[in-house]
């Protein structure tokens, strides 16, 4: 289960996300009591992993300009900085927000007040919740600003239980954030406008505006809201409204719940549920980190078991075709004794001139149906004696009947009875090499094998081409080059022997 809380000034929100949207919303006041209640919530989400939210006024964001690092120097130097401005606070990031020639452009940014947000982690840590990750609002701006084109711009939202939230966005990037707090009976409209201008004079001053140029201020709002706020706020010189439907905004980032007004929360809750860490360190999150390992372990155990049941079966596999060739020899045997049979008078004795006979004609005729080895081999020898430059890397054979028939040796024991029948047999032999040392003239490799198989035929045998070390064919891609690194000239050939009648 997937829960969400979000942390103000004011209270703490619990909900649960469910189908890309937010459940089960609960309020817990910042108080003593508030806490024992959220105590008592969490007793009842022991397996939940929660994300953790927080919008306050103590969130401080410097931007530096630093020499670029390698990643090996980049760690310390960051930790160094970190420990320089928020030495006293464990909620603190780091991010990288771009390269400016041989310098990176750098945002830190700290939760500068820890009380606020420490009560809340140490009740989930008494009871072993998990927490996957703290967030704020204003760093969780930056997601929904890609349908913003502006070099400079100001994202204001409201958010339930804290205030106005107001981030500074410069060529696409957070360079700074403030928090208004608001109260029910405040008029919103009024502190847009109040806020807005202050905001512009205060960057004007810092030289982070152009000269002429107006201020961008996109406000997310809903559309009863946008008419109420169009009515008040009025483009100016100096500043420039644009008004963001929330409905729009949700659509883009697959967020399917609803919204009061102009309450955004929903939005950045729904960012938290993708499982966003800014602020929490190796200790907030050790449960969490503790529970993915243990859900890792257990997909390893899980994928063991089926691998072991899988050699398991491939064992198996291998026993049943082991069988299959005993069975394969036994018929063979069969079968030369059948023919032995036929050929032996029942009526002879064990030493008579007929079993003799017999005997005879049965081995002339199983040498003649399979050949040995040895014999192949030495033909095969002779000829490859006068092609020096040629390397056979795999050679296999097999007897048949029919030698049309055969188009690869697979490798496994066969027998056919046809091959003791009247006629002649053929010894069907694949051969796979290459041309070696290779200089890469594929030309003359070509022509060796066309050689090669020219000797093969003058000894009676009737030769295939099935790869040359460049293919001529038409229907074929040309992607060799000459010349490249590990070329390799390989080829293979088809020959079909006659061996026995």
């Amino acid at each position: 289960m997937k829960g969400l809380i979000f942390i103000g000034d004011r209270h703490c929100l619990a909900a649960k996300m469910e189908r890309g949207s937010l459940d089960s919303q609960r309020i817990f006041p910042n108080s003593e009591e508030g806490r024992r209640e959220f105590e008592r919530y969490l007793d009842d989400m022991k397996d939940a992993t929660f994300g953790m939210l927080a919008d306050f006024v103590e969130e401080d964001y410097r931007i530096e300009r630093v020499p670029h690092l390698g990643w090996r120097d980049r760690k310390p130097f960051h930790e160094k900085k970190l420990n320089q401005y928020y030495r006293h606070t464990p909620f603190r990031n780091v991010l990288v927000q771009g390269r400016e020639g041989k310098s990176d452009r750098i945002l830190f940014s700290a939760l500068t007040n820890p009380n606020l947000i420490l009560p809340w982690i140490e009740s989930m840590a008494k009871r072993q919740i998990a927490l996957s990750g703290i967030a704020s609002v204003a760093m969780l701006s930056e997601k929904l600003v890609g349908k913003i084109h502006a070099s400079h711009f100001l994202l204001l939202s409201f958010q339930n239980g804290t205030g106005l939230r107001q981030s500074f966005f410069l060529n696409g990037s957070l360079n700074f954030s403030r928090l208004t707090l608001v109260r029910p009976e405040d008029d919103p409209a009024a502190i847009l406008q109040i806020e807005s201008e202050r905001l512009y004079k205060y960057l004007h001053a810092l030289n982070l505006l152009p000269g002429n140029g107006a201020l961008q201020v996109s406000i997310l709002c809903g559309i009863e809201q946008r008419k109420l706020f169009g009515a008040v706020l009025g483009d100016t010189s100096s500043i420039h409204y644009v008004f963001l439907d929330l409905k729009d905004a949700a659509k883009r980032i697959g967020f399917r719940g609803k919204f009061a007004g102009s309450d955004a929360l929903p939005l950045f809750l729904h960012l938290l549920g993708r499982g966003v860490n800014q602020y929490g360190s190796e200790e907030h999150t050790h449960t969490h980190d503790l529970r993915q390992w243990q859900y890792a372990a257990y997909a390893l155990s899980a994928s063991l078991v089926i691998g072991g049941l899988s050699l398991a079966g491939i064992d198996v596999s291998r026993a049943v075709s082991l069988h299959g060739h005993a069975v394969m020899l036994n018929a063979r045997a069969d079968a030369a004794m059948t023919r032995y049979r036929e050929l032996v008078p029942p009526d002879s004795g064990p030493d008579s001139p007929q079993k003799m006979k017999a005997a005879v004609l049965v081995a002339e005729k199983v040498e003649s149906a399979f050949p040995p080895p040895r014999k192949l081999f030495a033909e095969m020898s002779r000829t490859l004696d006068a092609f020096p430059g040629i390397r056979i890397n795999r050679f296999s054979w097999q007897v048949a009947k029919h030698p049309e028939s055969v188009k690869a040796v697979s490798g496994e024991i066969g027998f056919d009875r046809d091959l003791l029948e009247k006629g002649p047999n053929y010894l069907v032999i694949f051969m796979e090499g290459e041309i070696f040392p290779f200089a890469g003239n594929y030309r003359q490799a070509n022509e060796t094998v066309d050689r090669f198989c020219g000797v093969l035929e003058k000894e009676g045998m009737r030769v295939a081409k099935i790869g040359l070390p460049l293919d001529l064919n038409p229907d074929a891609g040309l992607v060799k080059r000459s010349g490249q690194s590990g070329e390799r000239a390989a080829f293979s050939i088809r020959a079909v022997w006659k061996v026995g009648s």
